[in-house]
């Protein structure tokens, strides 16, 4: 990831017994730094609140309640928080320290057959169910939100930010009139500010499967606004319209992952996952390799 340039910084400072090191990453509401504890050598990630939003109740409430979501969570593929805590006024949470892109940093420089998305899609999906089965509802899947770590022979995906995750039961944290949710992967229903399903993280994930396999987004435009209620309003670009190869057994996948009711859609992040496998299995062997990437939207 490219380090942002920043008008303030905590390296070199200590924090909960953690000495801060580089600023690895800043977005949304926080911070993440490259830390260790004092007498250890262990590398770990530090993120914090940025002191911008510090004041806000609504937004401390919000870092508050990720951290602990993120603690409750315990599944390979959803990035561990070891502690969470404030010092002196700056609320922070540890994590380890994951060397590897984003999917979002990999779509600017590789492209994916239907076999490496699966790599991408299979442990995102597992993670998804998982959280689910807790009532919690992520509201951001997106490929800047699916950190890839180099193990060996392969790959690991960790599931990341649950800073606009949706705990069923709890109180809403969203201002009146306000959506949550970046454009390109929202929902409908996130669109049109009602309350969020695990149809929701679906339709998040079928977006992100379209643009791996694709190379583009089913919508886009100039202004963010004008995307979200695209996926409202506007029917999905089909595959094969883009690319007259794209397996034939995969398109209903995308298409059904990404129908505009909820209740149309793929019960569970798990039945994507399933029906996405069995479609697969269905291409032949050579065709799942086969990058079916179209040519991009012009705006």
């Amino acid at each position: 990831m490219q380090t942002p340039v920043m008008t303030h910084t905590l390296t070199g400072s200590e924090l909960g017994g953690l000495v801060i090191g580089p600023l690895l990453a800043e977005g949304g509401m926080g911070s993440i730094y490259q830390a260790y504890r004092l007498g250890s050598s262990e590398m770990l990630a530090l993120k914090v609140m940025l002191p911008e939003y510090a004041e806000d109740k609504e937004l401390r409430e919000r870092f508050i309640r990720e951290a602990r979501v993120m603690q409750s969570l315990k599944h390979p593929h959803i990035m561990p928080v070891y502690e969470s805590g404030e010092d002196n006024g700056v609320l922070y949470f540890v994590m380890p320290f994951v060397r590897g892109p984003t999917v979002f940093d990999l779509l600017e420089r590789r492209r994916f057959s239907p076999l490496t998305a699966w790599q991408i899609l299979s442990p995102a999906a597992e993670a998804l169910d998982y959280a689910h089965s807790l009532g919690v509802i992520h509201r951001d899947i997106k490929p800047g939100n699916l950190l890839v770590e180099a193990r060996g022979k392969g790959n690991y995906v960790y599931l990341l930010d649950f800073g606009l995750s949706k705990l069923k039961g709890a109180k809403t944290l969203t201002r009146t009139g306000m959506t949550l949710g970046t454009p390109h992967y929202m929902a409908p229903e996130q669109v049109l500010a009602k309350p969020p399903t695990l149809q929701t993280d679906v339709y998040s994930l079928g977006i992100v499967a379209y643009e791996l396999l694709l190379g583009r987004l089913p919508f886009v435009a100039k202004k963010p606004q004008d995307i979200a209620f695209k996926h409202v309003h506007d029917v999905v670009p089909i595959p094969s319209d883009l690319r007259s190869d794209f397996p034939k057994s995969l398109e209903p996948v995308l298409l059904r992952a990404l129908e505009k009711s909820p209740m149309d859609r793929f019960k569970t992040a798990g039945e994507f996952r399933i029906a996405y496998a069995h479609a697969v299995e269905e291409i032949e062997s050579a065709a799942r390799r086969v990058e079916y990437w179209a040519d991009p939207v012009k705006i």
